[in-house]
């Protein structure tokens, strides 16, 4: 068994169903929960325009969720995450490949999983370090645990940022389509033995289950882990668990 606890003083969640789109914010120094509508168009107005130009939805609303847990004057570590990356632009460049069209220069440097990650360090001028994890349905969880080791090897801010659109078309005889989209941010402080001298971000408790723990749960997909986190931070629940394959936490508010 594994303890860590973090603080989580910042997190924003874009969710996009049947065309609503919405964005929920929890800033930093404030305990306020704020829900609006949101629209796709006017995302990641914080990246500047040349860079803005070549991100989709994909890359803007990562950039979007993103822009809520940073402070001006900071350099973190980043831990980005997605199920299948970039995927419209994938089977963009396939099928030019196929038909033998020309390959779009912009679209494959913009397809590569940690291509936002690039554009983003840019934009607000990170020179930090940043990973970018693609697993599955396990992604999330795996970069809940990627966060959590480097946060314990290393007692600076870490975001991590998770996205997740729903595949194209061309797959729909392939798996279980979803019409939801999500990108989700959320930045872990280091523990501070005053909790409010630095920031009113609320402690979380992160318990890795043991694997006899792990087989009385059943795998949820990535997109439950991101709803789960989000019901958690928004105070709907005191402790959620999730599983996945590889790997299952334990989170629980220390209030």
């Amino acid at each position: 068994m594994t303890l860590l606890c973090a603080c989580l003083p910042c997190w924003a969640f874009w969710e996009n169903t049947d065309g609503q789109a919405t964005l929920t914010t929890k800033r930093d120094g404030d305990t306020r929960i704020t829900t609006e509508p949101s629209d796709p168009a006017q995302l990641a107005r914080s990246i500047k325009p040349a860079w803005r130009r070549r991100l989709d939805l994909f890359g803007r609303a990562a950039a979007e969720v993103l822009s809520h847990t940073l402070q001006t004057t900071e350099n973190p570590r980043i831990v980005f995450c997605s199920r299948h990356g970039n995927i419209d632009r994938t089977v963009k460049l396939l099928h030019q490949v196929a038909t033998d069209d020309a390959v779009s220069p912009a679209d494959f440097s913009m397809s590569v999983h940690n291509a936002f990650i690039g554009v983003a360090s840019i934009n607000w001028s990170i020179t930090e370090s940043h990973t970018a994890i693609s697993a599955g349905d396990d992604s999330l969880i795996a970069a809940l645990t990627e966060t959590l080791a480097q946060l314990a090897s290393d007692a600076r801010p870490v975001i991590l940022c998770f996205v997740d659109l729903p595949l194209p078309e061309i797959y729909n005889d392939q798996t279980a389509q979803s019409d939801q989209g999500m990108a989700l941010a959320i930045r872990f402080d280091p523990q501070n033995g005053d909790r409010n001298s630095d920031h009113d971000g609320e402690l979380y408790r992160f318990k890795c289950l043991t694997t006899g723990e792990r087989s009385t749960l059943s795998p949820a997909s990535a997109i439950d882990h991101g709803k789960a986190l989000v019901d958690l931070l928004s105070s709907r629940q005191n402790d959620i668990r999730i599983a996945g394959k590889s790997s299952a936490w334990t989170i629980t508010r220390h209030d």
